[in-house]
């Protein structure tokens, strides 16, 4: 046991006691708290992605209903092809700035946004015509989204491998 000179040394180091253990205490604290933070992140980054494979079932059952009517709103596929576009923009910038993402992931975005790249794009006023040439062409796209799963009543799966795997057979196709 360690004499103290004073009464007043004494109670300084119970003092610097104190503090040490509320500052393990605290550290420990904001340890916990950033690594649940950490995977409310990862999860709100995977519902994104779980989001983007609604939408492209979304523009799927959007070409469908315009084939069954004629084409009579196509800007409707249009859009939901620009919310796709948006979608793979908004999961690559978080993903990177957030660090979620890997550079095989990151590949599988690109690769998803050159193939979006090729279709008509919005004009941002609702009056888009198309040829029979980007029909034809959207009724390809929309065969494709459901020979790889991506279609109404087809199901679809969220972790990020069967979602690569989509999307790298849609590119082949």
């Amino acid at each position: 046991m360690k004499f103290y000179k004073t009464e007043k040394e004494r109670i300084n180091m119970k003092i610097k006691n104190i503090v040490i253990i509320i500052s393990v205490l605290l550290n420990l604290g904001l340890i916990a708290y950033i690594y649940s933070r950490s995977d409310h992140l990862e999860d709100v980054y995977s519902g994104m992605s779980f989001n983007l494979q609604h939408e492209l079932i979304q523009l799927e059952d959007s070409i469908g209903y315009q084939i069954e009517k004629d084409w009579s709103e196509a800007d409707t596929v249009i859009e939901k092809i620009e919310d796709i576009n948006e979608d793979i923009d908004t999961l690559m910038d978080t993903g990177k700035a957030l660090a979620l993402i890997s550079e095989e992931q990151e590949e599988d975005l690109w690769n998803l946004s050159r193939y979006f790249s090729q279709f008509p794009t919005y004009s941002g006023y609702p009056n888009t015509d198309l040829t029979a040439s980007d029909m034809n062409e959207l009724v390809e796209l929309r065969n494709n989204l459901r020979s790889v799963g991506w279609g109404m009543q087809v199901g679809y799966s969220g972790d990020w491998d069967s979602f690569s795997a989509k999307i790298n057979e849609l590119i082949r196709l």
